[in-house]
Order: structure tokens, then C-alpha cells, then sequence
């Protein structure tokens, strides 16, 4: 069976030294550092330099130091780094972890104070986007309500229409209704006159009949018509 050696590849290992330039001190920045490195298994060490800086020496692979490095270019208010300078060094191995190098009692505790306020600073203004969030909710729900009314009257609106259309729907089957009894009347009145018609035309042609019959026999008897024997 074989051995693996989990031994770990020197060649890779490399420190930087990096000089970190902004709004970083007295804002927290150092511990936030501190907990980044941790996370990219780098040792070494983060202090305040004298003025605005801060420096810090880290050692670890150079894919770790290089997602390290990404990971403290931090620009959320209180903190704004603006510039990180580095510079490439052979990797030492002197350091077990990061450290946090704190200066006097005095500057640590205007610190932990500067920290605490800039914390607050960080919490009123995610407070104050939170109640703008809130606010644009409320216009967006505004709008909702506005767009239901309007929905809502369109549906009135569309009942309103339906209702009138209901009702031409129930005059023209009424006026359809009149035009068949109209119809129905004017075939009564037809038939009623026709029939009349036909009796008063039999009637007529009867007394023609008889009237030239009449006459017929007149003039047979006067000698004028000779009788037609069939």
C-alpha cells in the first residue's frame, strides 16, 4: 500500500508586505483584517502606522495571499481603503497566526471608542436605507392600491357595459318578437282578404252564369237561337 506525504510546497509560499492607505484606523478595520486572514489561512501581523495607515505583513500561498488581498480592499462606510501597496518578500515562517499589534493602553481604548462610534455610524445608515427601503415600499404598495382602483372601475365600467348590452339584447329580441306578431297578423289579414275575395268572385261568376242562361232561353223561345243538342 502506498504513503502520501501531505508535506506542504515551500515554493509556494511567499509574504507580502503591504502598506494599506484610506479611512482605516479607528474604524474597526484591523479586526475585520484580522478575521479575513483567518478565513485565507494566512499568518502575520496588522498595526497602525503613525497618521492615517496601516500596515501588514502576511504570509501564506500566493493564491491565498492574492484572495487576501481582494478581501481587505474593503469600501463600506465607516471603511474606505483607497490604495494597498505591496511588495513581494521570501516567506520567513516566523509567524503561528495573525496578530493584531495594539499600541498603548491610552490609543486602544480611543480606538475601541472610534470603533464603537463608527459601528453606530454603520448601523444609523443601514437604519436610514432601511427606512428609504421601507419608504419605496410603502409608494410601490401606493401604486399597487392605485392600479386596483383603477382595475376595479374598469370592472365596474365592463359590468356597465355588459348591462347595456343586456338590455339592446333584450329589445331587439322584444322588437323581433313584435315583427313576427306583425308578421303573423299581416298573413291573417291576407288570407282573411283573399278568402273574401274568392267568395265574392264565386258569387259573381255565379250570377253571370245564371244570367246569360237566362238569356240564352230568351232567345231559344224568341226563334233567334236554335237549341244544341249535344
Amino acid at each position: 500500500m502506498e504513503e502520501h506525504s501531505t508535506t506542504m510546497d515551500f515554493s509556494q509560499l511567499i509574504r507580502l508586505n503591504m502598506r494599506i492607505i484610506g479611512t482605516v484606523q479607528r474604524v474597526g478595520y484591523r479586526h475585520i483584517v484580522q478575521n479575513i486572514a483567518r478565513k485565507h489561512n494566512i499568518t502575520g501581523t496588522i498595526e497602525n502606522l503613525e497618521g492615517y495607515d496601516v500596515r501588514i505583513v502576511a504570509e501564506g500561498t500566493r493564491k491565498d495571499l492574492e484572495a487576501f488581498k481582494q478581501a481587505i480592499k474593503i469600501s463600506e462606510y465607516p471603511i474606505l481603503v483607497e490604495c494597498i501597496e505591496s511588495s513581494e518578500e521570501p516567506y520567513l515562517g516566523c509567524f503561528s497566526y495573525f496578530q493584531v499589534i495594539r499600541g498603548s493602553p491610552e490609543e486602544e481604548l480611543a480606538e475601541r471608542f472610534d470603533s464603537a462610534i463608527a459601528i453606530f455610524s454603520r448601523m444609523e445608515r443601514k437604519q436610514d436605507q432601511a427606512l428609504e427601503m421601507h419608504k419605496e415600499s410603502i409608494g410601490l404598495q401606493q401604486e399597487t392600491l392605485g392600479l386596483q382602483k383603477e382595475i376595479i372601475s374598469l370592472q365596474k365600467e365592463t359590468l356597465g357595459l355588459q348591462k347595456e348590452t343586456l338590455e339592446l339584447q333584450k329589445e331587439t329580441i322584444s322588437l323581433q318578437t313584435e315583427t313576427v306578431s306583425l308578421q303573423k297578423e299581416t298573413l291573417e289579414e291576407i288570407k282573411g282578404t283573399r278568402s273574401d275575395l274568392d267568395k265574392g268572385f264565386n258569387s259573381e261568376l255565379r250570377e253571370m252564369r245564371e244570367e246569360l242562361r237566362e238569356i240564352r232561353n230568351a232567345l231559344i223561345h224568341a226563334g233567334i237561337m236554335q237549341t244544341v243538342k249535344s
